[in-house]
């Protein structure tokens, strides 16, 4: 797979650039998004304006303006966890569950109802799923692992299963939609009520 402009698993030549520089680029690129409530009214050259620093600085990091939209919107996402309990799938569940958990503010959430608007343009939308791809595998890769040791249904669809375990945690927790479900166990919650129709049926 082609690399990710901007990725932090990408292996970066040259010399070294300041983690810095590239925090105050991403930071200034979600700021101006919100502030503006549209992707399209967001430049490069207000990017760099607003971070203090060149475009050339700018276009070293990120080929275009997509490609800066979609490293800044994931960046306020939580990481994928290196490691993870592994004993049993609701405890893997759990844990990924509340990594995901974060304090997305006020303008992480205009953020996001932007790009929700520019999700089928398909320059935004080739580099936002190269970063989904890795988090879509990564939960994918936990549902299989936990049917290989029949924790869930062997007829289990897992990247169907991923699907409806991150996108009612996201609904809730990320994009603030249904207020009244946002309880301390909403992850809990979500997790055994999906376990509940996966897990094996006893005889």
């Amino acid at each position: 797979m082609e690399p990710v402009p901007g990725d932090s698993d990408q292996t970066r030549k040259g010399r070294p650039r300041s983690e810095a520089v590239s925090r105050s680029i991403l930071e200034a690129t979600l700021d101006l998004i919100a502030e503006h409530g549209t992707v399209a009214d967001v430049s490069v050259e207000a990017v760099a304006e607003r971070s203090g620093v060149s475009k050339a600085t700018i276009y070293r990091r990120w080929p275009s303006k997509e490609a800066l939209v979609a490293a800044a919107v994931d960046s306020v996402k939580a990481p994928i966890p290196h490691e993870l309990p592994h004993r049993s799938i609701r405890d893997d569940l759990v844990f990924i569950g509340h990594n995901m958990r974060q304090s997305a503010g006020p303008r992480d959430r205009k953020v996001f109802k932007c790009m929700m608007l520019v999700a089928k343009d398909p320059e935004y939308k080739r580099y936002h799923d190269r970063f989904m791809e890795k988090r879509k595998s990564f939960v994918k890769a936990v549902f299989e692992y936990w049917a290989e040791r029949g924790e869930i249904r062997a007829d289990v669809d897992p990247a169907l299963a991923g699907a409806m375990f991150t996108s009612p945690l996201l609904t809730i927790m990320v994009y603030g939609n249904y207020p009244d479900l946002h309880s301390p166990d909403v992850v809990e919650r979500v997790v055994d009520v999906l376990l509940a129709g996966l897990r094996p049926q006893g005889p």
